[in-house]
């Protein structure tokens, strides 16, 4: 799998976990400029902008560690900027957060036993 198709792959199954969650999916892949949100959702309080971390699982350790540690303070910064610009154009008044969410695939693609991992409030 290229790591565009990885990337998507991991978006979808976000998306339905959230879905199966409870929450709505809003937007998808959300850019201002040169920002991206992967997932704006919400539910009946709040509004969740989603950072999606995939990686595949070759079975050797990995250097990268877990799929969250991709998010350094660069990419924080980047997220609460893009969240802050979708909020001028879209204004609300439900509560704010920002979570991530890790998807550890199999090589084939296939999710592993586990392999969804949310992260609330993670940038706090």
């Amino acid at each position: 799998m290229k790591t565009g198709e990885v990337g998507r792959l991991g978006e979808t199954l976000a998306a339905k976990y959230l879905e199966s969650k409870g929450y709505t999916v809003r937007e998808r892949n959300y850019r201002t400029g040169h920002l991206e949100l992967d997932l704006i959702c919400e539910d009946a309080l709040r509004l969740i902008f989603v950072e999606v971390k995939t990686r595949i699982d070759t079975g050797a350790p990995s250097r990268l560690g877990r799929p969250a540690r991709a998010v350094d303070a660069r990419k924080r910064q980047h997220l609460t900027d893009a969240a802050e610009a979708y909020l001028r154009a879209h204004p609300s008044t439900k509560r704010k957060r920002i979570d991530v969410i890790e998807v550890c695939l199999y090589p084939d693609g296939s999710l592993m036993q586990g392999g969804i991992r949310h992260i609330e409030n993670a940038l706090l």
